[in-house]
């Protein structure tokens, strides 16, 4: 598999982290803790879609 493809990977593991990460704050209770997951897991489904087409493009044009 080329680089981008394990970079992609890394990179989605990482996003999950996030997510996690921001499902954990929400449960925690209100206030700027879980405005902070929240925002976490935004930035992640952000974040995922962009990187793959990133990853797809480079792999394409290479």
């Amino acid at each position: 598999m080329p680089l981008q493809i394990w970079v992609g990977i890394g990179g989605t593991l990482v996003a999950l982290a996030f997510v996690a990460n921001g499902i954990r704050h929400i449960r925690r209770g209100e206030g700027h803790l879980a405005n902070a997951g929240r925002l976490h897991i935004a930035m992640a489904t952000l974040f995922i879609p962009v990187l793959w087409l990133i990853v797809i493009f480079q792999v394409m044009s290479a």
